[in-house]
This record gives C-alpha cells, sequence and structure tokens, in this order.
C-alpha cells in the first residue's frame, strides 16, 4: 500500500488525489491569504497613521493659538490698573455675556465673584450681575467697550 505524505504538515495519505485536495485545502488557501492580509494591514496602519498626524497638527494648531496674546490683553490690563472691578457670577449668562466679550483677554479683568464673595457684593450693595464699579461709581449690566471707554480712558 502506498502512502503519501504532506510535506507541510507532515499527515498521510492514501491516495495521490487525497493528498492533492489536503494541499489545495489547507496549505494553498493560507498562501494566497497572506498576501491580502498584508495589504488589509498595510490599509489599516496607513489610515491609523493618516489619523494621528491629522490629530497631531490639530493638537498642534490649537496649542499654537492658545500662546497668542488676546485681541483686548492690553485693554483689560488698563481697566485693572483703573481700578475697574466688575463684580458678577459665572452661572449668569450676562456675567458670561460680558466677560466672554474680551475672549481670552477676560483673564487681565479684576472680576469678584458674587457667589464666593457674598459678603463683598452685599457691603457694594451689587443687586445686578454684571455690576462694574469704576471710579467709586457702580454701573449695572453688560456694558459696552465704548461706554467702559469713556469712564476709564482706556483705549481699546
Amino acid at each position: 500500500m502506498n502512502e503519501f505524505e504532506c510535506k507541510i504538515c507532515n499527515k498521510k495519505f492514501e491516495t495521490k488525489e487525497s493528498l492533492g485536495q489536503h494541499i489545495k485545502d489547507k496549505h494553498e488557501n493560507k498562501e494566497e491569504k497572506e498576501p491580502n492580509k498584508i495589504k488589509k494591514n498595510t490599509k489599516k496602519y496607513f489610515l491609523l497613521g493618516i489619523f494621528l498626524i491629522v490629530i497631531i497638527l490639530l493638537i498642534a494648531t490649537f496649542y499654537v493659538k492658545s500662546l497668542r496674546p488676546g485681541k483686548y490683553d492690553d485693554f483689560a490690563k488698563c481697566l485693572t490698573e483703573k481700578g475697574a472691578i466688575m463684580y458678577g457670577n459665572d452661572f449668569c449668562s450676562y456675567t458670561t455675556q460680558q466677560r466672554n466679550g474680551f475672549g481670552k483677554s477676560q483673564k487681565y479683568l479684576n472680576y469678584v465673584k458674587c457667589f464666593d464673595n457674598e459678603d463683598l457684593c452685599n457691603s457694594k450693595q451689587v443687586k445686578i450681575t454684571p455690576t462694574w464699579e469704576i471710579n467709586n461709581e457702580m454701573y449695572e449690566g453688560v456694558q459696552g467697550f465704548e461706554k467702559l471707554v469713556a469712564l476709564t480712558g482706556c483705549g481699546v
């Protein structure tokens, strides 16, 4: 009796046809699938690389933008130097509107949160937020830049 052995996996078969079918089914398909698998993996890594590059570029763009000075830095600093104080609450939409008008420059404003400084705001008789204190005078509500310039002499 003739035995035929697969040289790849050492399996034994009774006929040459069985061996041929075994090789075709078990080993040739794997060899054909491997290049496709490599192509799929290469495509995945390529797309992942592109995605990571885009993310890195977005992060770098936002980081560089964050380093730029605010548009109203000098104006906000001048208001603070002139003693202007804005009383407000972070949960108040009008206070948020006033502060957001300064953009990144709002960090230079002399801002008092009435929620955290209730006694101070009560002693200043702050009833509406925002309220500006400029030259010992109180100005309630959102103030336009023109009015703040007129009251303080600061330029925008």
